[in-house]
């Protein structure tokens, strides 16, 4: 009778032999998980240790990855760790994101539930721990959590710890609210000039560099861009000279503890690459910053003294000053402080475009594939709906209302 094959991963009838030493050893066959079959031994004082011996011994081989593995009673610490390893090792998340993945895990993820085992992880359980973190952190930390224990599931899923995922079914969280604030250009020349008088007189040391600043907001405005793919641009991306002028997004300034701060060859999506048609006050800008920048095609527009990019967290470390110290002028002029950053120029661009010429066009300017996304996070609509509304009624009921 021919003897049944073994499926990857199983481990054949277990035989123990007494050795002449009277120690006793366990031998079975075992299909490793591509299914090429092995003999496998182990002794032990007794035959129940030899069999103890030989199914950890298999097991070793079945989970052999080169990397940490999840045991059956892991924890979610425990899978987090496996789980951040896998992700390190593929080579399809940016360092930045597994920043983002690490310290959530390390401090919230873990504080809240690190201690319980993955195979107990229930739809229950996950409602509960979401709301217990939203409630004593923010929304933020849980939508990340969520994220996070969701992928953490998925690992736990690939090792065999789990049958499903607990996170799909668990309760949605609440969308963060979304922020309205845009500046109107009348409001972007009293921002203008607030910059061109920001820190003049004596007294508060070294003048801030103001002109980076200003540039800097004109081309977001114009463009629509992040400031990381602002940050990026070189003189051999723009083209002053072209009717009309354009620059090139092809790139980011992005930041990760392994690297510091690069300049990534691709917008934050690489299908987001786009050239876009400047306005004339985001050339203007730009000639600005191309009489400080080198000749070399490859030179950064915002460079520093030593020639490389400037940081997003510098340039945002700007702004915020000068938000703080005129915040009472800024407040004047009807402005959200609470929501000025740089996205907000964005937001503007994106607004002033939408409104001009609909949402398709500024979905297309802000490097979108999905119209949605700029209408949920980007356009801020007006509140008048446009009054031609109640021309197209009147003329249907033209004639039949006395």
């Amino acid at each position: 009778m021919t003897r049944p094959k073994l499926r990857a991963g199983q481990l054949g009838a277990i035989q123990n032999i007494q050795l002449p030493s009277g120690r006793f050893q366990a031998r079975a066959l075992l299909a490793d998980e591509l299914g090429k079959t092995q003999r496998v031994k182990a002794s032990g004082e007794t035959a129940d240790e030899a069999t103890a011996a030989l199914r950890a011994k298999a097991e070793s081989i079945r989970t052999a990855t080169g990397g940490p593995t999840i045991r059956r009673d892991a924890t979610i610490a425990e899978a987090c760790v496996v789980f951040l390893h896998d992700k390190t090792h593929s080579g399809t998340v940016e360092d930045s994101t597994l920043d983002v993945y690490e310290s959530t895990i390390r401090n919230v993820i873990v504080p809240t539930c690190g201690e319980l085992m993955l195979r107990d992880f229930t739809v229950r359980r996950c409602n509960r721990i979401l709301a217990e973190i939203r409630e004593s952190r923010s929304l933020s930390a849980a939508r990340k959590a969520r994220s996070v224990l969701s992928q953490v599931c998925l690992t736990g899923i690939e090792y065999d710890i789990l049958t499903s995922n607990p996170v799909r079914d668990a309760r949605r969280l609440p969308l963060p609210e979304k922020k309205t604030s845009v500046l109107t250009p009348p409001q972007l020349i009293i921002v203008q000039r607030l910059m061109h008088a920001w820190r003049l007189e004596d007294g508060h040391g070294p003048r801030p560099n103001v002109t980076v600043l200003e540039n800097g907001m004109w081309i977001m405005v114009g463009t629509s861009q992040r400031i990381g793919e602002v940050l990026a641009l070189r003189r051999c991306d723009v083209d002053i000279t072209a009717d009309p002028p354009t620059a090139l997004v092809d790139a980011t300034i992005q930041y990760s503890k392994k690297e510091g701060s690069k300049r990534k060859k691709a917008p934050k999506r690489t299908r987001q690459k786009r050239r876009i048609a400047l306005p004339s006050f985001a050339a203007a800008a730009i000639r600005s910053q191309l009489a400080h920048t080198g000749t070399d095609p490859e030179a950064a527009l915002f460079a520093t003294k030593s020639g490389t990019p400037m940081t997003v967290s510098n340039f945002e470390r700007l702004l915020r000053t000068f938000v703080d110290d005129n915040e009472q002028a800024l407040r004047a002029a009807a402005i959200n402080t609470d929501e000025f950053s740089t996205h907000i120029f964005r937001r503007t661009a994106a607004t002033i475009v939408e409104a001009a010429a609909g949402i398709t066009l500024a979905s297309r300017l802000l490097g979108h594939a999905n119209e949605q996304v700029t209408r949920n996070s980007y356009v801020v609509t007006a509140e008048m709906v446009d009054p031609i509304t109640a021309d197209i009624m009147d003329d249907a009921f033209a004639g039949l209302l006395e």
